[in-house]
């Protein structure tokens, strides 16, 4: 079915506008790609409405933490005024990390995951965080040297601002970038691409295109992580995780390995030698 422009219209300004998610400052083209996806099925006004807020849920859901950023980012710059020790900086990005679902997951074996990551690709040069959340505060842990660049994606405005206060303070090779990483992928060309814990999200988002993602980035490694089991800790997702990101490389020539770190599955996929 076509919708008319201004119904379409009517729907993003309502978003854009909303106490759910007006601070959020999600980027239009993300909303006007979910909208586009829904449009294509929904067989009247109000099915697409109601598809396109349910769809937009999906996607924001992890957004929706209770996290006073401005606040974090006020008692990040006092803590740097401190000249805090490489230990309390750490203990500092922990108790921040634990306010987001999954960097909280990770916290029990941080230290071991960077470290296995590494161990396959290498010391990188430079990297790409995509969906990145509250990881960038693991940098403590990745043992990096100065000289590696990192760019952290996101769609969430106030988490960046307070990342890149973070980022300014303590690691400025680092920088924030309020992107969609679907609709805008990134073009630099760097040695390895994170991408934790959101295919599964992307892929529900609009199917295939975790592969579209993977293709269009120019990187020598992307290391994808997801759950392998769910949230409660009842049921397996090995299986169906490991089978979502073999469909987005299958026929493709790259190198794909998998291991796994506490209850985290990685993949490394290697597109260059």
């Amino acid at each position: 079915m076509i919708f008319e422009q201004a119904f379409l219209d009517s729907l993003i300004q309502a978003v854009e506008t909303s106490r759910k998610y007006r601070d959020l400052q999600i980027p239009q083209a993300t909303l006007m790609d979910i909208l586009a996806y829904e449009s294509q099925h929904s067989n009247s006004r109000k099915e697409l409405e109601a598809n396109f807020r349910k769809s937009l849920h999906n996607v924001m859901a992890p957004y929706l933490e209770e996290i006073n950023y401005p606040a974090e980012t006020a008692a990040l710059k006092e803590l740097h005024d401190q000249d805090p020790s490489q230990g309390t900086l750490k203990a500092w990005c922990q108790d921040r990390m634990r306010l987001h679902a999954s960097s909280r997951e990770r916290l029990p074996y941080l230290d071991a995951f960077y470290q296995k990551i590494f161990a396959v690709t290498g010391t990188p040069g430079s990297i790409l965080d995509l969906a990145c959340a509250l990881d960038p505060l693991g940098l403590p842990w990745m043992n990096l040297p100065p000289t590696t660049s990192f760019f952290a994606y996101d769609i969430h405005q106030p988490r960046l601002a307070f990342l890149q206060t973070f980022f300014q303070l303590f690691y400025p090779q680092a920088q924030a970038i309020h992107q969609d990483i679907l609709t805008d992928i990134p073009a630099q060309k760097v040695d390895c691409a994170f991408f934790f814990k959101e295919a599964h999200r992307l892929e529900k988002r609009r199917p295939g295109s975790n592969r579209e993602l993977f293709a269009g980035l120019n990187v020598r490694w992307l290391v994808v992580s997801l759950p392998s089991r769910d949230l409660a800790g009842h049921h397996s997702l090995e299986t169906y995780h490991t089978s979502l990101v073999k469909r987005s490389i299958e026929g493709l020539p790259w190198h794909l390995t998998t291991d796994m770190v506490g209850d985290e599955l990685i993949f490394f996929i290697q597109k260059h030698d």
